[in-house]
């Protein structure tokens, strides 16, 4: 039988996981006006790292510089489907 995998991208800004798949992760919703206190709700990328690989996540590629931002990067982690 094939495997299979569950994937995640996650975007990275100033140390801070912004977005997973699309999805908000800050714990206040983001406010264009205010991006350095939106980012301060996010968490922070070794601990969301740390999280996601108690779930069963892997780490397996990352793209740096997006968007001309040195320290903006995507991650994408998977795991193997039960």
């Amino acid at each position: 039988m094939a495997r299979s995998f569950d994937h995640r991208v996650c975007q990275v800004q100033n140390a801070r996981v912004t977005f997973v798949n699309g999805d908000w992760q800050g714990s206040r919703p983001a406010v264009a006006e205010r991006v350095d206190e939106s980012l301060q709700a996010c968490p922070f990328e070794w601990d969301y790292l740390r999280d996601a690989g108690d779930d069963g996540w892997q780490l397996v590629a990352v793209a740096q510089g997006i968007g001309g931002d040195a320290q903006a990067r995507i991650l994408y982690l998977q795991r193997e489907r039960d």
